[in-house]
């Protein structure tokens, strides 16, 4: 199945009957058309990169969305100020308040940025919570402290590898959501068609276990188990018939220029 945030988020919000959102890294708020179609009764935007903050608040304001918010600052585990790399071009979604390592993604700009923690806004009823902060999200967490429990649902972007210096790994996300009672329910990876075998990053959908019977919270951690094994890596691509068709087509191609 094709790796799609929307169709992960659209699911959540009616499966979960979420009325309230919070979306952490909102770069340039691509997302807006859809939450605004979803019928939310509050959808909050957290972006700390001036340019970014100032186009998702020209989005609200051209399409009157009087239930949408966005604040210019960043979350993170402790009261601060910092600077984020701003990463170039089609690329500034990678922006981060992590060091990037060497890539074809270039960072020609430093922000300083405001950081606060979660515990200490004063924003309340929030029954979803998007982390998309390119390596952060686990300092989101930890300054939500006690407050996470506010939560029923968190989707939270993962990557399996640290390209960038000290990001967390998919296992210090999940071992920290585990042991403050949430469990994942949904893993949805990024597919990279290059390079079939890349399934190293995506996001993962946490409840919290107050929703759920104790022998449902047993199920999916038997469930996430199996899905993080190479059998399931191989099923993925056994199953993605898109991805076969496409080879195939570029097969002939070669076969006909020839």
């Amino acid at each position: 199945m094709p790796y799609t945030t929307e169709k992960l988020l659209k699911k959540t919000i009616n499966k979960g009957k979420i009325k309230s959102v919070i979306h952490i890294g909102g770069h340039k708020g691509e997302e807006i058309d859809f939450y605004s179609k979803e019928n939310l009764s509050k959808v909050i935007y957290i972006e700390p990169v001036k340019d970014f903050y100032n186009i998702i608040k020209e989005k609200i304001r051209a399409r009157n969305l009087s239930n949408f918010e966005v604040y210019n600052f960043a979350l993170g585990s402790e009261n601060k100020s910092e600077k984020i790399h701003v990463a170039d071009g089609s690329f500034s979604g990678n922006s981060s308040l992590l060091k990037p390592r060497p890539s074809k993604v270039t960072y020609s700009k430093k922000e300083v940025i405001e950081i606060k923690t979660y515990n200490s806004l004063k924003i309340e009823n929030i029954e979803l919570g998007v982390l998309d902060t390119e390596g952060y999200e686990l300092e989101i967490l930890k300054g939500m402290e006690a407050r996470i429990n506010e939560f029923n649902y968190l989707i939270v972007e993962f990557s399996m590898f640290e390209e960038y210096i000290g990001r967390p790994i998919f296992t210090d996300i999940d071992n920290y959501l585990d042991q403050n009672a949430f469990t994942r329910l949904k893993t949805m990876r990024r597919i990279n068609y290059k390079k079939y075998n890349d399934v190293n990053y995506g996001d993962a959908l946490y409840i919290n276990n107050k929703l759920l019977p104790n022998w449902k919270a047993k199920v999916y951690k038997i469930r996430t188990k199996f899905v993080d094994t190479k059998i399931y890596f191989l099923f993925l691509i056994i199953t993605d018939y898109s991805f076969h068709i496409k080879k195939l087509k570029q097969l002939i191609k070669k076969i006909i220029s020839f």
